[in-house]
């Protein structure tokens, strides 16, 4: 009698209540854990949405690793070159004393030492070490990239900096030769000769003023990328809250339709099973 009664069954409407059943297990789970997607079937397109913003994600978060290792090369460097700037301008005004009538020799072996020094000091800058364990100004540019196609070299290296600079005569000289010279003529040289050493001197400083705007244009990259990296942050971060996670509102409020159109399936069935049943008996 029993399968006489199960083969009358309209198998569409057992399987709608095994639907909904399903379909609000579901949503409770996702009002329970927060969360919309679990698997990949749950939404194929929205899983491989998830899947891309993910993979973004990663490689943004090494790209701004990387700006902030970039950014305390650079103002490292931006600020041993202010200080070689400071050192060049006290050379010049130190070329400048020599050359007045009232300067004994003596007078002159003070302000060589005195050159002697700040070039100590510039030898010091120009070697010093990085926090990443390399020279701040080495014989390599570093590029290091910040995303995409883009590479920026965040300090120059010695060579860029402290040599090749054009000495005003149609030649070249180094931070290096520039002091040399300028303490021999201190020492041993004559008036017109001291006098010469002012026009390397302010190719020298016109050199490290055109390093310190390409040094500023550096770091404006590295802004301006962080600055990118920041609103793009936000951005996936929402994508991915609004695909990933549950409005929980929005949420109940299906399940509670669900919950409805189950109630009524069932009480729907119930009617015809009872007519079946009364059917059978007949």
């Amino acid at each position: 009698m029993v399968q006489s009664i199960n083969r009358n069954r309209p198998r569409d409407a057992v399987q709608a209540q095994l639907n909904l059943g399903k379909a609000i297990a579901e949503q409770q789970e996702a009002i329970s854990s927060g969360k919309r997607l679990v698997l990949p079937s749950d939404d194929p397109q929205g899983w491989l949405e998830l899947s891309l913003i993910a993979r973004q994600q990663t490689d943004e978060a090494a790209s701004t690793a990387n700006i902030g290792r970039a950014e305390t090369r650079a103002v490292q460097a931006e600020s041993s070159m202010n200080e070689i700037a400071a050192g060049l301008t006290r050379a010049k005004e130190l070329i400048v004393l020599s050359n007045n009538d009232s300067v004994s020799a003596v007078d002159r072996e003070g302000i060589a030492i005195e050159l002697e020094g700040i070039r100590a000091n510039f030898r010091d800058i120009l070697d010093q070490g990085d926090p990443f364990g390399g020279k701040l100004f080495g014989t390599i540019a570093i590029e290091v990239p910040i995303g995409g196609t883009r590479n920026v070299v965040a300090s120059p290296t010695y060579a860029r900096i402290a040599e090749n600079i054009p000495d005003g005569s149609g030649g070249t000289t180094s931070i290096e030769q520039l002091f040399q010279d300028a303490i021999d003529a201190m020492r041993t040289g004559t008036q017109p000769e001291r006098e010469g050493m002012l026009r390397p001197v302010d190719k020298v400083i016109d050199h490290m003023t055109q390093m310190l705007t390409e040094q500023g244009v550096v770091k404006g990259r590295l802004n301006s990328a962080r600055e990118q990296y920041s609103e793009s942050r936000i951005v996936l971060a929402s994508r991915r809250k609004e695909i990933e996670e549950v409005d929980v509102s929005e949420a109940i409020t299906r399940l509670q339709a669900l919950q409805v159109s189950l109630e009524a399936a069932q009480a729907v069935y119930a009617k015809i099973e009872q007519r079946s049943l009364m059917d059978y008996l007949r």
